[in-house]
């Protein structure tokens, strides 16, 4: 068992790869509890040998009432052995139960994604690998699912490192008290309603006193399954190099050529690859007979949680925003609002006409609209016409004056308009859509 300091830090050099350290920004993921509490002090010991820039951040979820204690334990702990600590304290998560486990973690990582490292240490073990690959499976995950919690990853940037990843807890644990490590014990670990803690107090004991090595084999399960997501990954990007434009976008016509499980394969690659959570098999598969069945006109959307994924003129797109509340109705001030697809700026000048009832608000159904110089017709065809994207176009800032529609974001003034805010300007700045 591991209780010899020298050990330990050896053991987490390696796994840093210390060689490539020298100068950089090392930042723990810090709760307090024992796990990460021996990760903080063994990189304190790290970072006598090797001249790296240490650092600690801690999530405040604020959920218990004990969450400002913890936060200043973290404080206090990270001044005594002269580390910067920051306290991210995060506003109230409206969630319960799982979701409620889960709107933390989501919470945690936006938190890390931030951090100014290079290197992210987290304190996960073995155990943790462990169940976590047990909770997938129970959930019916595959071969992602299953390769749980990788030893290193990337995360918007920097590397993501567990240097605990094949070491038990126990291990961990016998280190702490051999070192007098002090952490503090968070009370919600012992409440079964949480599926982590039910899996971690009754069913991997009641398996291990079968399988006294389950634990070992589960983490060594879980590091095999990753070898093959990567292959999975590899012959995704294979076949989706058969049916891509030079942008690198798949062509859906293309991509239904493919078998049925070489396109889920793509999809979800290329879905990961974005960032878009796939909350169950199900959406995929949908996506999947929605593709192979698809005209070339087609026009579709499936619904991955709060992102869309619309097919589009032989591509797939997806709409982060499909969610996002629409600014309510303002006048004419100058300054910038975002809008859910971009962001408006409005400048102002003596020549606006003041006295008008200058109202923007969202372009909304169903206007007519006859831009400047050009023909009158339908807004949103207008829109098509200009290649703005249909689940986009009534989200569209638009001015109107006097109760006229005078500007449509992507089309400009009308004639009238113009006359009407001579001297004044607005300024659609949209954000490039993401295509798969």
């Amino acid at each position: 068992m591991t209780t010899d300091a020298r050990e330990l830090v050896s053991h987490v050099r390696q796994a840093l790869g210390v060689e490539r350290l020298p100068g950089h920004k090392v930042c723990v993921a810090l709760s307090g509890g024992m796990d990460s509490m021996v990760l903080l002090h063994v990189l304190v010991q790290v970072r006598a040998q090797v001249p790296i820039s240490l650092s600690a951040v801690h999530v405040n979820h604020g959920i218990s009432p004990n969450a400002a204690a913890w936060a200043e334990f973290c404080r206090q702990a990270c001044l005594t052995l002269d580390v910067p600590c920051e306290i991210a304290t995060l506003p109230p998560l409206n969630a319960a139960g799982s979701g409620l486990e889960r709107a933390a973690r989501e919470a945690r990582y936006a938190v890390f994604s931030g951090v100014d490292a290079d290197v992210l240490c987290m304190a996960h073990h073995q155990n943790d690998r462990a169940e976590t690959l047990l909770l997938n499976l129970f959930r019916g995950a595959g071969p992602q699912g299953l390769a749980a919690m990788p030893g290193t990853r990337f995360l918007n940037g920097k590397q993501l490192i567990r240097p605990f990843i094949d070491l038990p807890r126990d291990e961990l644990r016998a280190w702490a008290t051999a070192h007098e490590v002090r952490w503090i014990e968070d009370e919600s670990n012992q409440n079964l309603h949480f599926r982590r803690n039910y899996m971690r107090h009754v069913v991997l004991p009641a398996v291990t006193q079968q399988f006294p090595g389950a634990v070992s084999v589960l983490a060594r399960t879980a590091e095999q399954m990753q070898h093959q997501n990567a292959l999975l990954a590899r012959l995704a990007e294979m076949d989706a190099q058969t049916c891509q434009d030079q942008s690198g976008h798949l062509i859906v016509s293309r991509l239904a050529l493919l078998p049925p499980d070489a396109i889920k394969n793509v999809l979800k690659h290329r879905l990961n690859a974005a960032g878009v959570h796939i909350p169950a098999a199900r959406r995929l598969e949908a996506l999947v007979t929605q593709i192979t069945g698809a005209r070339a006109d087609s026009e579709i959307l499936v619904r991955f949680g709060e992102t869309g994924c619309h097919l589009w003129r032989d591509r797939l797109w997806l709409d982060a925003s499909m969610t996002a509340a629409l600014p309510a109705s303002y006048k004419w001030v100058a300054g910038s609002t975002a809008w859910p697809d971009g962001q408006l700026l409005v400048t102002s000048s003596a020549g606006v006409m003041q006295s008008a009832d200058m109202e923007i608000k969202p372009l909304g159904q169903g206007q007519r609209f006859q831009p400047a110089g050009r023909c009158r017709g339908v807004v949103s065809e207008l829109l098509r016409a200009q290649g703005v994207p249909a689940w986009v176009r009534p989200r569209l800032p638009a001015l109107w004056i006097d109760g006229q529609l005078a500007w449509v974001a992507e089309l400009g003034f009308s004639d009238q308009g113009n006359a009407w805010v001579e001297g004044g300007a607005l300024v659609w700045q949209a954000q490039s859509s993401k295509c798969l």
